[in-house]
């Protein structure tokens, strides 16, 4: 009796340890181990994700997934969100939720989306701890509230900054220093961008852009007085920038192109000398000390423009969308709404040009 009872004990044992394990795998099968080895820096051999033109990848320790983009033109952008990681699978919280499933050999990793696209092709470099210097975060120098309340480009007269005011369809001189209205410049035509003549004749134009028709009107801003009307470029001009007297460059938001423009005055309005497709659909500019500044989303380009264009700095105005850019000699002018409460602001910001 004693030998049986020794066996039932010894029996009830293994059964007991075998429950055990089968729970203890059940629940890592459940949860499954995280791994280090995808963490890092990696260039997009093929395949986009989150944003176009991918051109770099962190996948980081602290559960951030960040991709940075660059076009043949050099115009970044830069999109950053939360993630989890497991042994065979990235979550990504971005628009949503997306899993990827991922097979990593080696310096090689495969990101596969999860709906019907080729995958992810990655290739891991040495992470240099570069990602913050991708695009200049700027910081706000000075800002406040406008009257107009809407998105377009503004311009500065060497005095005040000047925006459309559609509600009473006037053209506002702002007082850069206390944000008061100074004077109105009447309009008759709903506008999208201003910009002033970079001449010092006491003839400069005002020029005023914005109609479905893709054309825009020059004022003499001493008189207000119509000087011509040009010819037609793309639909809803939002920028417009005054390189000198006579030329300049303007862009078509619905035709997403820019135009560089020269003007022969009210005898003849002008031609388009060049037309470049953008690929995007921009916003303000403005010309300064040989660099077009164009802007787009929350990011601010400085572009040359001698030998094609391209961008050779960008900028980022984290949370806010930028209509309009403008110089007052000394800092950059945005109009500009933040993501984070209603209504449009004129924002002082320093980009060290």
């Amino acid at each position: 009796m004693k030998t049986s009872t020794e066996f039932l004990k010894n029996l009830l044992l293994f059964a007991w340890v075998v429950v055990i394990s089968s729970c203890n795998k059940d629940e890592a099968s459940a949860e499954p181990a995280q791994t280090d080895g995808i963490y890092g820096k990696w260039e997009v051999v093929s395949g986009e994700i989150l944003i176009n033109d991918a051109k770099y990848i962190y996948i980081n320790t602290d559960n951030t997934f960040m991709v940075q983009s660059e076009d043949n033109r050099g115009f970044r952008d830069d999109h950053k969100t939360n993630m989890t990681v497991t042994d065979i699978q990235i979550t990504i919280s971005a628009y949503g939720t997306s899993i990827y499933n991922y097979t990593l050999e080696g310096n090689e990793l495969t990101l596969i989306p999860p709906y019907d696209s080729p995958p992810l092709l990655l290739r891991r470099i040495a992470n240099d701890n570069e990602a913050d210097n991708w695009i200049e975060r700027l910081s706000i120098v000075d800002q406040g509230n406008v009257p107009w309340g809407r998105d377009m480009d503004i311009t500065f007269d060497g005095e005040f900054l000047l925006g459309y005011h559609g509600e009473d369809g006037n053209i506002l001189q702002i007082n850069p220093n206390d944000f008061s209205i100074a004077g109105t410049i009447p309009s008759t035509t709903r506008l999208n961008a201003v910009e002033i003549e970079k001449s010092d004749s006491t003839y400069r134009q005002l020029f005023l852009g914005g109609s479905g028709s893709g054309t825009f009107d020059s004022f003499l801003y001493s008189s207000n007085s119509l000087y011509y009307t040009s010819i037609p470029v793309g639909a809803y001009i939002r920028g417009i920038a005054s390189i000198e007297p006579g030329q300049l460059w303007l862009n078509s938001h619905n035709e997403e192109k820019l135009y560089k423009y020269k003007s022969n005055g009210a005898l003849s309005p002008g031609e388009i000398l060049e037309t470049i497709d953008l690929g995007f659909q921009p916003n303000g500019m403005d010309y300064r000390n040989g660099y077009l500044y164009m802007v787009k989303d929350d990011k601010i380009f400085k572009c040359t423009t001698s030998s094609g264009l391209r961008a050779v700095e960008t900028y980022a105005l984290d949370y806010h969308e930028i209509d309009g850019i403008t110089f007052d000699g000394t800092n950059f002018w945005l109009n500009a709404e933040s993501y984070e409460e209603e209504g449009h602001k004129l924002i002082k910001v320093d980009l060290g040009a």
